[in-house]
């Protein structure tokens, strides 16, 4: 072992023939510390050599600790320049034998040294390599955790579509009841719509209570299969006697928006709010009303008072729509010449007359198409869920080609219909589940507007109206009553 003193450096050495017991060297030169005769003049690199041999019967830490303390010396040595006056180990009677290991020591300390740096070299290469290998698989480890993290988004996704496809037996009820999931996933089936699919897919709003602008459509493919989404009722109500009513000389000198209701109607729209709300009270289940109402001032008149019979949290909006004003007879309006033109109209035909500065009532149906039609998409698209009904407060004319348009009446059918009286809600019911929204019903075919049907009492107010004009209308071919099995 090599010990390090202050000043000196002493060290042994396995080989006895070469270095004695009492061998040290010094801080300054290398020699023996007391004179032998067998020991000779070392070259350099024979005292390397040397060294190496003891490291690697010693250990490596103590071999290399023996080679910084021979460099670290080297300067200021006498092995410094060229030649070397180390003492090499001589026995006399070694002959041959001294000479040769004298000579191979070179050979041997040179192979050593090299085969010491390959594997330096190669220790070095497999730390490189090991290190390659971890970064390697840390960079792999946190991929594999961010795209578990991206399925585990996926899968959250997932479960909130998930929770929206409650009407999904809509969707499979043409498929075995043993292996439906099979049967989608084996192929296409002739009975599944593409916008069903897609619907399924991609989730639906409305079923979570939402607003789903996709399904903003009149398309027979929008129409919710559950139809809590739509409203449990329609109601239509003519607004309540005004003094144009009783009065025809009061058109003359008050503009018609701003003709008021009479004392009497006041009376009679609150009358008809409490009608209204037996209704809906009927029932037994919680409700909400949105009502859209004429910008006429006897329609919002009407409107103030039908509200009012319900308790605020009851009421879900109010709407003002121009569409549901009265037909337009002119601008003021001269009595007698418009008696004339109301007498003109009966000859010519009450649907395409079209007064003077005025409209005819099949100007007021192009109006009101407008109208049904984005009522009906804002139906489709779950506006009016949550048990809520919708209340219309319009005029006489516009109310019956309001219904004209919804149940595709003929004109000549219109023609034999008359206004409601006034303050008379007239009722249109959604067509029970238990009928015709059954599974594999026609519910899957047809329009949202042909869910719903005037109720019967509803029937008698209106004058005119058969039972086939104010029931289900645009019904599918080869489809029948409901109370026959179909529609």
């Amino acid at each position: 072992m090599f010990g390090l003193p202050s000043r000196n450096v002493v060290f042994s050495c396995a080989y006895a023939q070469h270095f004695p017991p009492s061998f040290r060297l010094s801080a300054n030169r290398m020699r023996p510390f007391t004179s032998h005769p067998s020991i000779k003049p070392m070259s350099q690199h024979a005292v390397r050599a040397a060294l190496v041999q003891q490291g690697r019967h010693q250990g490596k830490a103590t071999s290399t600790l023996c080679l910084a303390a021979f460099s670290g010396r080297n300067a200021d040595s006498e092995f410094a320049g060229g030649g070397s006056s180390i003492p090499q180990p001589q026995a006399s009677n070694a002959g041959s034998s001294s000479t040769n290991t004298s000579k191979d020591a070179p050979t041997t300390a040179s192979s050593n040294g090299a085969s010491s740096g390959q594997q330096a070299d190669q220790h070095q290469q497999h730390s490189s390599s090991a290190i390659s290998d971890l970064q390697g698989q840390v960079s792999k480890l946190s991929e594999l955790v961010t795209n578990k993290a991206r399925m585990l988004e996926a899968q959250v996704k997932d479960l909130e579509h998930a929770r929206s496809l409650i009407d999904m037996h809509a969707i499979t009820n043409t498929l075995s009841a043993s292996a439906p999931t099979q049967t989608i996933k084996a192929g296409w089936h002739k009975d599944i719509k593409p916008f069903e699919v897609q619907r399924s897919a991609i989730g639906d709003r409305r079923y979570l209570g939402g607003y789903d602008a996709r399904f903003h459509s009149t398309n027979k493919g929008a129409t919710p299969r559950d139809h809590r989404i739509l409203p449990r009722r329609i109601i239509l109500v003519r607004h309540a006697e005004s003094e144009g009513n009783i009065d025809n000389f009061a058109y003359t000198y008050v503009p018609d928006p701003q003709v008021p209701l009479t004392l009497r109607g006041l009376q009679q729209a609150e009358q008809a709010g409490k009608k209204i709300k037996q209704a809906m009270d009927s029932d037994g289940m919680p409700y909400n009303l949105f009502f859209y109402t004429s910008p006429y001032k006897r329609s919002r008149q009407t409107h103030d008072s039908v509200s009012s019979c319900f308790a605020p949290d009851q009421l879900k909006g109010v709407q003002e729509e121009v569409q549901l004003r009265e037909q337009d007879f002119g601008n003021f309006q001269d009595a007698e010449g418009k008696q004339r033109e109301k007498a003109e109209r009966l000859r010519f035909g009450r649907f395409f007359y079209r007064f003077p500065n005025g409209e005819s009532g099949a100007d007021v149906y192009d109006r009101m198409t407008i109208f049904e039609d984005h009522m009906i998409r804002d139906i489709n698209a779950g506006r009016f869920r949550d048990n809520t009904s919708l209340v219309l407060l319009t005029h006489g004319l516009a109310l019956r080609v309001f219904l004209m348009r919804w149940f595709h009446w003929t004109v000549d059918q219109f023609m034999n219909v008359y206004n409601p009286p006034n303050a008379e809600p007239l009722i249109l019911e959604r067509i029970p589940e238990i009928t015709a929204a059954r599974t594999g019903g026609p519910v899957a075919w047809i329009h949202t507007k042909a869910l719903y049907r005037l109720t019967e009492e509803s029937k008698q107010v209106i004058q005119g109206c058969t039972d086939e004009m104010c029931s289900t209308s645009h019904a599918p071919s080869g489809a029948h009553d409901v109370h026959d099995g179909g529609i």
